[in-house]
């Protein structure tokens, strides 16, 4: 049984690094280069994977070389593909990223190519029905509210990361049980100023079961709806070389965690700790540890708490 089925976006990735982003009209000399497969959703499945938690890709891919790495890709770091349709004479998801060494922050240029979303016909309702979570990032709209309305119907756990405002992400969010937005998200969607108000607003408008803001490099914080506070997760500060996929892989750490039988706070501070780690390595998924490394992280490194 695939334990995680996930609906959302996978892409090809051109990743190349540079001592410092260019000028406009000017040249300059890369450092490395590596094709990668990318995705919120995808890079969370991998991490899973990594992290000894089955999961499987449910979406669609065109017949092209972006659409034929993909899939190899997902397959070597044992995320399955059997879910995935191809489009024969259709453009893949793609996209160039450039990592800047300095700064280890990255600008990313993309393209949605030629596929056609996966529509709720394609949905495997077998599948859904077995697995022990629904993985979405917000993509893909249609088919991810109806996988999600089906998956309420099975009693699976739908697992959401609002990384972005996406047309229609509000007849999502109802039926959500573990959201972890942004802050960014969270304050665009509510209109507060503040991430605390954001997250009260959230937890009374659509009562996920699991409310998780997060918060870059300041960590993030869990909202206790009984009390109507936050309670603020450990960040363990290392000297990054990639951020690329870090939040993704916080996301998949985050429900491999759970279903793993972590506590909430527990498996939220885990999930730091494997977004911490995946940082000092280059690679979105390539860099992503696996359970014992970042068990040994966690001991060997103290967490700290920042507020605000």
């Amino acid at each position: 049984m695939t334990q995680v089925i996930g609906i959302g976006s996978a892409l090809f990735d051109i990743l190349m690094t540079a001592d410092r982003f260019p000028a406009e009209d000017t040249k300059l000399e890369g450092r490395e280069t590596k094709l990668q497969c990318g995705g919120p959703c995808a890079t969370a499945l991998v991490a899973m994977s990594k992290l000894g938690v089955s999961s499987a890709y449910m979406g669609t891919v065109g017949g092209d070389m972006y659409g034929s790495f993909i899939k190899a890709e997902l397959e070597k770091y044992g995320v399955g593909t059997r879910y995935i349709r191809t489009e024969a004479g259709r453009q893949s998801f793609h996209s160039f990223i450039l990592l800047n060494l300095a700064s280890a922050s990255r600008t990313c240029i993309w393209n949605r190519g030629t596929v056609r979303p996966p529509c709720p016909q394609d949905i495997d309702l077998a599948a859904l029905g077995a697995a022990s979570c629904l993985h979405l990032d917000g993509h893909q709209i249609d088919s991810a509210v109806y996988a999600a309305g089906k998956a309420r119907e099975y009693g699976v756990p739908v697992s959401l990361d609002a990384g972005g405002l996406y047309p229609g992400i509000e007849r999502l969010l109802p039926l959500v049980d573990i959201l972890i937005p942004s802050e960014e998200f969270a304050l665009g969607l509510t209109g507060c100023t503040a991430a605390e108000e954001a997250a009260a607003v959230l937890q009374q408008r659509f009562g996920p079961s699991v409310l998780i803001i997060t918060q870059g490099s300041r960590g993030g914080f869990l909202w206790d709806a009984a009390a109507r506070r936050p309670l603020r997760y450990p960040v363990y500060p290392v000297k990054a070389v990639d951020s690329n996929g870090a939040g993704d892989t916080f996301h998949g750490a985050f429900v491999a965690a759970r279903i793993k039988g972590l506590a909430v706070p527990d498996a939220a501070a885990f999930a730091s700790a494997a977004s911490a780690l995946k940082c000092t390595r280059f690679g979105a998924q390539q860099g992503i540890p696996g359970w014992t490394e970042v068990i040994a992280f966690q001991k060997e490194r103290k967490g700290v708490i920042r507020h605000g």
